[in-house]
């Protein structure tokens, strides 16, 4: 059943159990309990579909230990960027990755990838994986199931007609997703994919705050958020990763991290 559902259907049992307790079908006491019950119900499922984490749906990878998505090495962490290609950030990001000879992964949006193709293949040809995010920047918990399918095909097919591989990872726009939507990816074969280090970089912060934050919750096996695009206004600059980037892969290398990409 989907999120919104059963949160709609435990607001309206909330207000069903206040109206029979206002109107003495049984204690205005229990008729509060009861409500509170319902309401409490209804936020626990909605926050286990908008947090990232894996608690509740276990399907949802969120660090790279969770189903061994990079080589077994001490230390690892994985650098991912969402909502490009956006230029000229991607590129510039591209190439600081290059200097610091580290892999990462992009989930990319396939309306973007369409606007962007030569950036995509550059992603392909240096050996960085690349996702899928969506075709169009949409929550997925606002979609049936068949426009979320239609959708995935859609960015999935344009992803692998520009690069030539096969898609294997998608990030649901801001990492929403419920049964429903897990359902999705599995019968589309794909695996999906969270975080579990988040400098909330689209906040507009500097590159030594990206930075700062990044560093001070790294741990073995992370998956970073970060971002090279701007869905889905594309207006503010990427700068400040691009930026951060370098120094973020300085001060964990120094740490003895390894720079992992997913597959």
């Amino acid at each position: 059943m989907r999120t919104l559902y059963i949160l709609l259907l435990a607001m309206l049992l909330a207000c069903l159990s206040l109206w029979l307790g206002q109107f003495k079908k049984f204690k205005k006491s229990l008729a509060l309990i009861l409500a509170v019950i319902f309401l409490s119900a209804g936020g626990s499922f909605l926050t286990c579909s908008v947090l990232p984490g894996d608690f509740f749906y276990k399907d949802t990878v969120t660090n790279l230990h969770n189903k061994k998505l990079a080589p077994k090495k001490t230390k690892t962490i994985a650098l991912t960027f969402d909502d490009g290609p956006y230029e000229p950030y991607t590129t510039d990001l591209l190439n600081n990755l290059q200097k610091e000879n580290v892999k990462a992964t992009f989930f990319i949006i396939a309306e973007q990838a369409e606007k962007y193709p030569a950036v995509v293949k550059r992603i392909a040809a240096e050996g960085h994986t690349i996702g899928l995010h969506q075709y169009k920047h949409t929550d997925s918990l606002k979609l049936s199931a068949a426009e979320l399918k239609a959708s995935l095909l859609r960015g999935k097919e344009a992803l692998e007609k520009i690069t030539g591989q096969k898609v294997k990872f998608w990030r649901p726009c801001h990492g929403f997703r419920d049964g429903v939507v897990l359902k999705v990816a599995q019968e589309l074969n794909l695996t999906v994919v969270n975080w579990d280090n988040i400098p909330r970089d689209w906040t507009l912060i500097n590159a030594e705050e990206i930075t700062r934050r990044v560093v001070k919750d790294a741990q073995d096996g992370n998956i970073v958020l970060l971002h090279d695009g701007d869905s889905p206004t594309y207006i503010h600059p990427r700068t400040e990763t691009v930026q951060a980037v370098p120094k973020i892969i300085a001060e964990l290398k120094a740490q003895g991290y390894t720079f992992v990409k997913i597959e």
